[in-house]
């Protein structure tokens, strides 16, 4: 055969959410590491900025990969996942997890036997995260002949109907700093220089999010509102860009994270008002990488959750968007708010579950309004692309 001179990883090629990676399993890549690492960026195409040699598709939602092991309880799987870099043939270790990514682990577990499928409509993966600890419940929609991708449920920015996919995150506070306010305040300010001073709230749910109040910075860029910062025109924006990096710089010093020069993580968000009265949410623009002129389409899982968390923080930039302490179920585990997440393309619906503060650190327990959060729950779909075997020419 003509291949035969080359290595050769099996794949999986997934549309989670509104990204897009590669699955593979633990078993047929290197261990965590440099070896690792070098075999994501050349699967990816990393190192050319069309990432023309890989799966990559320019830009960071699908520049992704998730790998993919066994647990040593049962309905368990481990994941790691890893962001390719795409100019750069590298991985950036410092990104925690990724909500859109992991969707669709529940149902490659399923297809490969990591997990026994269940009896019924639906089958429940669990998932532990090997980069933050935390534990996803990820339940798979089934049908007579195994996992169901096709259905009905719509999500803002994905092209066309698919089956719902349920995610339920569980021990995700502090997530990549330990702390579910890593600098302890509800809100901070940051001197941008030329007069520029912005406030912002820093939490770690889900991901470290600096939340950045968009009346503050968006001004002085010339926009009348956030509507008007579109996908289009803040990446083109330069200037802009530049100040919210140096935001986020500051602000990853602040929070203990170091100097992220380089790394995408924390990440950054712009909140307001929502346009439209009468809904619980907020209006957001969410960014992959403001250092690197890159702004999300829409908004990522993690990020949902980080944001939803704190809008029940008193006295965050969050909170003053949404304009007032959202409705609740209540329940014998604490309550339940669930929130629209208003981006370019639509909004999205997060809820998020919270426990009771006594237990919490006193400091942090005072300034959330009702407990803290302890779970997020998003829905989200997941559709396969591809699967076969993806050649290695550097390993030869």
């Amino acid at each position: 055969m003509p291949f035969d001179t080359l290595s050769r990883v099996p794949f999986v090629l997934n549309r989670s959410g509104t990204s897009r990676g590669l699955y593979l399993l633990e078993k047929d890549v290197p261990s965590i590491g440099p070896a690792r690492n070098a075999v994501l960026s050349e699967l990816m195409g990393s190192g050319h900025p069309q990432q023309i040699g890989g799966f990559g598709g320019g830009c960071g939602p699908t520049s992704k990969v998730a790998i993919v092991g066994p647990h040593k309880e049962p309905g368990w799987v481990t994941c790691y996942f890893s962001q390719c870099g795409v100019t750069i043939a590298d991985v950036d270790t410092s990104a925690g997890d990724c909500g859109n990514i992991l969707a669709a682990v529940g149902g490659f577990a399923i297809e490969n036997n990591l997990v026994a499928a269940e009896t019924g409509d639906k089958t429940r993966v669990k998932v532990q995260s090997l980069n933050t600890g935390a534990r996803y419940e990820v339940d798979v929609p089934m049908s007579a002949k195994g996992v169901q991708y096709t259905g009905s449920f719509c999500v803002p920015g994905v092209p066309g109907p698919a089956a719902p996919v349920r995610v339920a995150t569980r021990g995700v506070a502090g997530a990549q700093t330990g702390r579910l306010l890593p600098t302890g305040q509800a809100e901070e300010s940051f001197d941008l220089g030329e007069g520029l001073v912005v406030r912002a709230s820093i939490i770690d749910f889900a991901r470290a999010l600096v939340m950045v109040d968009a009346t503050d910075i968006i001004p002085h860029f010339g926009y009348s509102n956030l509507q008007e910062v579109t996908l289009q025109r803040a990446n083109c924006d330069h200037a802009m860009c530049s100040a919210l990096e140096k935001l986020r710089l500051q602000a990853s010093q602040k929070m203990g994270m170091g100097d992220c020069t380089g790394k995408d993580a924390p990440k950054l968000a712009l909140v307001a008002p929502l346009e439209a009265e009468g809904r619980q949410g907020l209006a957001c623009r969410y960014f992959v990488n403001p250092g690197r002129s890159e702004m999300h389409p829409t908004i990522a899982m993690t990020a949902a959750q980080a944001v939803g968390a704190a809008s029940l923080l008193h006295g965050s930039v969050a909170m003053r968007a949404v304009g007032r302490l959202p409705q609740s179920d209540s329940g014998a585990d604490g309550a339940s708010f669930t929130f629209e997440i208003q981006h370019e393309k639509g909004n999205f619906p997060v809820s998020i579950g919270t426990t009771d503060a006594k237990d919490a650190e006193p400091m942090q327990a005072e300034q959330f309004a009702t407990g803290l959060p302890a779970t997020g729950l998003y829905v989200t779909t997941v559709m396969p692309i591809a699967q076969g075997s993806a050649f290695l020419k550097g390993s030869n």
